[in-house]
């Protein structure tokens, strides 16, 4: 058995259930992902039911603690153990950077990390894609602008604020993309794609549509409610290109898009601070500016 413990949103989320997919085809095991996290996280919940992904989930594990405290390690590697029929490691991702050693870990593991990097899963992309299928099928609005991007040279643009503006520690960490790398990115896609239309994301959709005005026809669309944002990374994904924001939500919006014909543009610094080195992070076809 695999287990891979959740944390985060949805598309950190995503990442942690692609490596744990991945790992469970390799090891010819079981995945299990395990939510209690969510237990103490107050902004977070476990948010991938809505899609077809094959994995158990439970918040009944055992709680991994990484913040040193030490005292009650042996219990909790002893609870973690007590799931599997043979001894099993407990995995720690080390760095930002991807860790190719992850591959030969045990068909009994445990994995605490966010694993941000499509070299985790590549391998399986067409399975991925499988998985990350809607459950339930998209209805009204958002069903009629999904029509609309799949018959023109419609560009996703994704404007993640939320938190990123509202929390000054994540603020000074993350920071936002600014007006004029939009206007920058929106115009490096006006050179390379003929009539492009511009179908705009955002968790502030009043803000979005008061400060971004490019030169090409745009679409501001209202987010989904809370718990839904599957649908609108799903309609992100059917767009024939993408800008996408320092946020692994449109990450995903954006690698769920299957053509190798597709031009991402991802900012240059995914962070204002920190020491990550986010080589691993953005594929190599994508375009940073």
């Amino acid at each position: 058995m695999i287990v891979m413990r959740l944390k985060g949103g949805l598309g950190n989320q995503l990442f942690q259930y692609a490596l744990g997919r991945h790992l469970s085809l390799l090891k010819k095991t079981s995945l299990t992902l395990d939510t209690s996290s969510f237990k103490t996280d107050d902004l977070r919940e476990f948010r991938l039911s809505c899609f077809e992904i094959s994995a158990s989930h439970s918040d009944r594990l055992p709680f991994f603690a990484t913040d040193g405290r030490a005292k009650h390690l042996n219990r909790i590697i002893q609870a973690i153990q007590g799931l599997f029929s043979k001894p099993s490691q407990i995995i720690k991702e080390k760095g930002f950077e991807f860790d190719p050693m992850i591959f030969n870990c045990s068909d009994h593991a445990y994995l605490d990390g966010y694993w941000q990097s499509a070299k985790y899963f590549e391998q399986i992309a067409h399975t991925l894609r499988e998985d990350l299928r809607l459950k339930t099928p998209l209805t009204g609005k958002l069903s009629e602008v999904a029509q609309a991007i799949q018959n023109t040279n419609a560009i996703s643009v994704h404007v993640r604020r939320g938190d990123y503006v509202s929390n000054p520690t994540t603020t000074a960490y993350h920071g936002v993309c600014s007006i004029e790398w939009y206007k920058e990115a929106a115009q490096f896609i006006e050179s390379k794609v003929p009539n492009p239309i511009f179908y705009v994301f955002s968790d502030d959709y009043d803000w979005a549509k008061e400060n971004l005005h490019f030169s090409s026809p745009m679409v501001f669309v209202p987010p989904s409610p809370d718990g839904q944002e599957c649908n609108d990374m799903h309609v992100m994904s059917l767009c024939k290109h993408h800008i996408i924001a320092n946020s692994s939500f449109s990450w995903w919006g954006a690698w769920l898009n299957p053509s190798p014909e597709k031009l991402v543009i991802a900012p240059k610094q995914w962070f204002v601070a920190g020491p990550q080195n986010t080589h691993d992070l953005i594929p190599s076809s994508w375009i940073r500016l």
